[in-house]
């Protein structure tokens, strides 16, 4: 499990980031606005950062939504 930290607009949280490599997918989680993602390990970069844009959408402004997707899609990619 990875775990990274990020600041966004005066918040300060946590990334949790699971790798299942039998079932092909990442598990993120933010603690801190109680959501949380299973993604498909098998799709681009592009397409990851859209995915998690689209349903941080849903609680952050499209900006923040924004920065903090690329911050995971950067956590993912980390070796």
């Amino acid at each position: 499990m990875k775990i990274s930290s990020i600041d966004c607009n005066d918040m300060h949280s946590n990334i949790y980031i699971y790798e299942n490599t039998k079932a092909e997918i990442y598990l993120i989680a933010l603690p801190e606005l109680n959501w949380s993602l299973e993604i498909d390990t098998t799709l681009n970069e592009d397409d990851i950062n859209d995915e998690l844009v689209i349903h941080l959408f849903t609680l952050l402004d499209e900006s923040t939504a924004t920065e903090i997707a690329a911050d995971i899609v950067k956590s993912i990619l980390e070796d």
